[in-house]
């Protein structure tokens, strides 16, 4: 695993790669631990990332992501002024 990224944040980079990936084939692809994966699955529909299609699926949900960048980099703006 990555460590400049949180395993959230892999888990987000990985799965708009490949959004076929559910906790199960991502605990693999990352050799994570199994409940932090889907911990981390949980967190990211819970701050509208993704949206859970059905136990195991889950799909990128577009517009919680560009939300999410434009508050980035709002906050990042901020910092700089």
């Amino acid at each position: 695993m990555n460590e400049e990224y949180s395993l959230r944040d892999m888990i987000l980079r990985t799965f708009l790669f490949d959004n076929s990936l559910g906790p199960s084939e991502m605990t693999k692809k990352l050799d994570a631990n199994y409940n932090s994966v889907k911990a981390a699955y949980a967190k990211l529909t819970e701050d509208k990332l993704l949206v859970r299609s059905g136990r195991g699926n889950y799909e990128p949900n577009y517009s919680g992501i560009i939300l999410n960048l434009m508050d980035r980099i709002e906050n990042l703006e901020k910092l700089v002024k």
